[in-house]
């Protein structure tokens, strides 16, 4: 009876903070193995999926690569998605900055937004802009690097097989630890505004809004059983 009481007390300590999904417009990849990928764009917790002809649109010049940015991949827009031609090991990495600054009405002036999206965490080098890396291959623990520089005391969302949300916090060196105590596909999810202004002409812009995701899946852990 006592060790009983022991699991349920462990289990219990495990699932606070998780809480119900949060809604946010993200860029993200689905991929397992070694094979191909996905990227969606939408909110991921509530398998809320953009369309072509809509906000997917947003979307002119989605990059993606393996090794090296120097090495596209190839890449075709769906309905509801777009299909990434990877194949290989490593971490696979999305991005577009492309996308016009628009006028901010929190903030004023305007705002130049950039996507960032990564699957897998086996890689410790940084190789986008802004970045999630791993302080060890396929580990719990990350450091949030803006061109290689660590970010502190940035909020990030952290999203479990389950779809619940867990809310967390860079510390001052800009590290964070993932609890995951379930298998299967975890997605994290941030922001992070540079007030630092840029551009000529109509491309002026007077801050760089960088939103990044970071997905992988989890081997280890219970299993979830999804509740029907």
């Amino acid at each position: 009876m006592r060790n009983n009481n022991l699991v349920l007390a462990m289990l219990f300590s495990l699932l606070m903070g998780w809480g119900e999904s949060v809604s946010a417009h993200y860029l993200w990849l689905e991929r397992d193995g070694q094979g191909p990928a996905k990227a969606y764009f939408g909110e991921y917790a509530n398998d809320r999926y953009e369309k072509a002809g809509g906000l997917l649109d947003r979307f002119t010049n989605l990059r993606a690569f393996l090794a090296s940015p120097k090495e596209s991949l190839n890449v075709d827009k769906r309905s509801d998605r777009f299909d990434i031609a990877a194949k290989g090991a490593g971490d696979l990495r999305a991005f577009d900055d492309s996308i016009a600054a628009r006028p901010d009405n929190d903030r004023g002036g305007k705002t130049r937004t950039i996507y960032y999206a990564k699957a897998g965490r086996s890689e410790t080098t940084a190789k986008l802009e802004f970045e999630l890396v791993p302080a060890s291959a396929n580990g719990k623990e990350f450091t949030l690097l803006l061109r290689g520089a660590p970010v502190a005391k940035t909020e990030l969302t952290l999203f479990a097989p389950s779809k619940w949300a867990k809310i967390l916090e860079t510390d001052d060196h800009g590290r964070v630890t993932f609890p995951m105590p379930w298998q299967g596909r975890y997605v994290a999810e941030v922001v992070y505004f540079d007030n630092k202004p840029g551009g000529e002409g109509d491309g002026k812009y007077d801050r760089t809004r960088y939103i990044s995701s970071l997905s992988f899946v989890e081997l280890k852990g219970m299993r979830w059983v999804e509740k029907r």
